[in-house]
């Protein structure tokens, strides 16, 4: 009898950060992860310190028929496309009154149009394996912050495009799940947090574990959006 082939899995922001964690996760529960992002040599690094074999696919997915690309490589080199992970993305603050038209359009590009059309590229190749995609979203979607206009619009727009996709996925047998993050601690957060509140941020490992539990769960559950945070505000001092 022949094995079932390994899942593959395309991982976009997979050099660093969340998408390099979920990578991880999925690669040790033996997916064969296509890290996709903009700076080759940190997709190289991270692929080879994965548990299974992964390739680096350089990419700029807000460029015109990246996504396209992506898709056709990853199909080439191995036939199939299980999971996409839309991990990529660019955290700005301006104040609305201070937002430039190409600060907006730079972070909806980058953060909602390119998860678009990476997902519309790989719409069919999902709906012949019944695969999964997973958006990874934030808080800022379901809460108010100072500061985070176009990030908000992006994250909310993405948690919007997730229930349509959830719901237009069902009859082709695509599963999708929409998870909320608060704090995280990755290099977003550098120049922008000091150590000490770094340090009460949920872990990058945490949260591409449990991506991965929720991609391996019964497929007969259907997933809604999750808010996850962590036990406590980080930017609040613990009561003593």
């Amino acid at each position: 009898m022949t094995a079932p082939s390994a899942p593959v899995a395309i991982v976009t922001g997979g050099g660093s950060g969340i998408g390099a964690a979920c990578a991880a996760a999925l690669s040790a529960r033996g997916a064969r992860c296509v890290l996709v992002g903009r700076r080759e040599d940190r997709l190289r690094d991270t692929a080879s310190g994965l548990t299974s074999p992964a390739t680096a696919l350089a990419a700029d997915l807000s460029g015109e028929g990246e996504p396209e690309r992506v898709v056709e490589q990853t199909l080439a080199a191995h036939g199939r496309i299980d999971v996409i992970v839309h991990s990529a993305g660019v955290f700005e603050k301006a104040a609305a009154g201070d937002v430039a038209p190409d600060h907006w359009q730079r972070v909806l590009d980058v953060n909602l149009s390119a998860v678009m059309a990476l997902t519309r590229a790989g719409w069919e190749a999902l709906s012949e394996s019944g695969g999964q995609i997973v958006l990874i979203s934030s808080i800022a979607a379901v809460q108010a912050f100072e500061g985070n206009a176009a990030y908000a619009a992006s994250k909310g727009g993405m948690n919007a495009l997730g229930e349509v996709l959830r719901l237009e996925g069902r009859d082709r047998g695509i599963r999708v799940i929409t998870i909320c993050p608060a704090q995280i601690d990755t290099e977003l957060w550098d120049q922008k947090a000091p150590d000490h509140v770094r340090a009460r941020m949920m872990p990058a490992s945490g949260v591409g574990e449990l991506v991965a539990d929720l991609v391996g769960a019964d497929r007969r559950i259907d997933i809604g959006p999750v808010v996850i945070k962590p036990p406590h505000d980080p930017w609040l001092e613990p009561s003593t």
